[in-house]
């Protein structure tokens, strides 16, 4: 059924029934506002962030359910890169007046799935029609007074640090872009693959699609007082790292040997003829936490014996050097690339 069969009210109450109540809003979807009651101690997070058809995703290459995951999940990675805990959710979605029912439907229900996964409650949102396909999720979090991570808090001799490993959902774009589908999606593989690399693929593809927000990794960090900057990497290392540097007023050195390469990333860049370490450290969408701090290795290793992988890559320093990749023959160069949307292509 096309949505213009219903009309926008019909629509803004088939996504009423989709979404359960909300227990901690005092309002919710019906009203113009939805209404919020912080928690006591507690500072409100704001972020914001778009999809658009075209240019964040295409539908040959989606489910809208996972879109509706991913729209969700990319904004849970803002909140863990401050510390904070991610409470309630509005969603804005643009599509035609021909688009399907049914696509709204999966998109909410991936929404909604995403957010319960991380205690968050979707409360409302706005609808209009476009001929560009466009999903935006403002998220609301808390996090103790006055103990938000920044990206401005780095400070010369303190170490660099990554969660997790890197490169898997650049990896994973390459191998949808040549024509690979999840399992799930029921779509042919372009050629016969050796089940090693079928199941590299399979990772590959579920981290572009799904990615982790790394909120309990945030949270330890905040509430330790480990992390004295963070970032989450959703435009790749090199990017990223170079923001944080600039909020922070300091310069930064990495090395190529300390980068944690993705398994998956490495077999599949070799199988398409890719350079892993360029998708690790420019690819994008990892969605891991980069953070700095003046902590012993041990100390912070004893932070996460069951969450999550923990890398030093790099130390900080003074201003005035830029950030810079040491590569394993002793020469430096200087860290560039990674995604930019306004980039001409």
């Amino acid at each position: 059924m096309r949505i213009s069969a219903i009309g926008e009210f019909g629509l803004i109450e088939r996504i009423r029934r989709i979404l359960p109540r909300p227990r901690r809003a005092i309002l919710g979807i019906g009203d113009d506002c939805a209404a919020l009651r912080p928690t006591a101690g507690t500072d409100l997070l704001l972020t914001t962030d778009l999809l658009v058809e075209g240019v964040d995703f295409t539908l040959q290459t989606i489910t809208p359910r996972r879109l509706g995951r991913k729209a969700m999940g990319v904004n849970l990675s803002d909140i863990a890169a401050m510390g904070g805990l991610p409470r309630a959710a509005l969603a804005v979605l643009a599509m035609s007046p021909d688009g399907e029912i049914e696509f709204v439907d999966e998109l909410y229900h991936g929404l909604q799935e995403e957010g319960a996964r991380f205690g968050v409650e979707l409360v409302g949102g706005d609808l209009s029609a476009s001929s560009t396909l466009t999903i935006g999720v403002t998220l609301v979090g808390e996090v103790a007074t006055g103990k938000a991570v920044t990206r401005s808090g780095a400070k010369p001799g303190e170490r660099i640090w990554v969660t997790g490993r890197l490169g898997a959902a650049a990896a994973g774009l390459a191998a949808l872009r040549a024509g690979y589908r999840p399992p799930d999606d029921r779509i042919e593989t372009p050629c016969e693959l050796t089940s090693p690399l079928q199941e590299a693929i399979r990772q590959a593809i579920e981290r572009h699609l799904s990615p982790i927000p790394r909120i309990r990794e945030g949270r330890a960090l905040a509430g330790a007082g480990v992390a004295s900057a963070m970032i989450d990497l959703s435009d790749g290392l090199a990017s990223d790292l170079t923001r944080l540097c600039r909020e922070s007023g300091v310069s930064a050195t990495i090395r190529e040997d300390r980068i944690p390469i993705d398994q998956a990333a490495a077999a599949v860049a070799q199988h398409f003829g890719h350079d892993s370490l360029a998708m690790a450290l420019q690819g994008g969408e990892d969605f891991e936490l980069l953070f700095t701090s003046s902590w012993k290795p041990a100390d912070i290793a004893a932070i996460f014996p069951d969450v999550a992988t923990v890398t030093e890559v790099g130390e900080v320093q003074e201003a005035g050097q830029g950030c810079r990749l040491e590569r394993r023959d002793g020469s430096t160069v200087t860290l560039t690339g990674g995604y930019d949307h306004f980039e001409r292509r």
